[in-house]
């Protein structure tokens, strides 16, 4: 009973007096660019570069004319419902402006954070470092995403954002670069309908928010299956694997996924995505789970999964449990 009182006065005080945050020192104005080189993902290392604006309403300038920037590394990941983010396996970070280095210290006890003073002038501060993906790590997006064959690529795990706007104000404009011959789903909006000469993938500006809810599959044994299109949204199956031989997707599975895509629009009565996209890993060496995004899912199984029937059977479930957490949690977060 004390507990239930004290419990009813905290939400009279919570509703009688609104949140008040402390006033933030830096605004990021402009596009973050973002480019991530995943040529190496086969080796599990990848490559990126940012380049982010500097507003001119950051912090005042410290005696010799510089001024202290915070970039924070991302730590809570939507849908894993914990500080998750891989920061152990950041490495080679360096940090420049004007083409000049520029030290960076790490925070005593927020060791997401980097702070690092910019010289005057500088309009934007240049970060570059790599990424190393645990191999055979158990765990959501943090555990084991790539194998020689494929790789399930997370935002998140490539970026750091500034400190002070919320994720919804901070835009952010993504390039990416596979393997040659590798082919690639995403709900991410691309800016351009083919890869560029170089083989460079250019995405459209969009917020920190969106981005990091848009995870990309890729891989040199992949299938695109069109499920159709509802209510006016498409849906795709994109299924990448460590094989040929485990992408076998038939029409009656197909057949299945597509009336899956319309039972749901039948008992929710509304399709409040623009498309939709199930990225559906097959293999052995990744970690196996399924995670739930806006107008994606990150569905990781077994890789002859849908080659044998009682694989297939025991993961039935798992596809339809994501795309349902699209309407129960994820259509609630307001999009920029």
């Amino acid at each position: 009973m004390l507990r239930r009182d004290l419990l009813r006065r905290f939400a009279v005080v919570c509703a009688a007096a609104p949140l008040v945050f402390p006033q933030l020192a830096f605004s990021q104005s402009g596009v973050i660019r973002l480019d991530v080189d995943a040529t190496d993902a086969p080796r599990r290392l990848i490559h990126i570069k940012m380049n982010v604006p500097i507003s001119v309403t950051a912090p005042v300038a410290t005696p010799t004319g510089s001024r202290a920037v915070t970039l924070l590394y991302p730590q809570w990941i939507p849908g894993e419902h914990g500080p998750t983010g891989p920061i152990v396996d950041v490495v080679r970070f360096k940090t420049s402006a004007h083409g000049e280095s520029i030290p960076w210290r790490r925070d005593a006890k927020n060791l997401y954070s980097f702070t690092m003073n910019v010289p005057p002038g500088a309009t934007s501060l240049d970060v570059e470092f790599d990424f190393i993906s645990a191999p055979d790590a158990a765990g959501f997006s943090s555990g084991a995403s790539m194998t020689t064959e494929l790789a399930v690529l997370s935002w998140n795990q490539f970026l750091l954002y500034p400190q002070g706007p919320s994720p919804d104000q901070i835009r952010v404009q993504a390039n990416l670069r596979l393997p040659t011959g590798w082919q690639y789903g995403t709900a991410l909006p691309p800016a351009k309908p083919t890869k560029g000469s170089d083989g460079q993938i250019e995405f459209k500006p969009v917020s920190l928010t969106e981005l990091i809810d848009s995870p990309v599959s890729a891989g040199a044994h992949y299938k695109t299956i069109d499920l159709g299109v509802a209510d006016g949204a498409h849906h795709y199956m994109h299924v990448a694997a460590d094989s040929d031989h485990a992408i076998a997707v038939t029409d009656e599975m197909a057949a299945h996924y597509r009336k899956l895509v319309a039972e749901a629009g039948a008992l929710f009565g509304s399709r409040h995505y623009r498309d939709y996209h199930f990225l559906l890993t097959l293999s052995d060496h990744v970690a196996s789970f399924g995670l739930e995004h806006h107008e994606s899912s990150d569905d990781r199984v077994a890789e002859r999964t849908l080659i044998e029937d009682n694989q297939r059977m025991l993961e039935a479930s798992l596809l339809t449990h994501e795309y349902f957490h699209s309407w129960n949690g994820k259509f609630r977060r307001r999009r920029a």
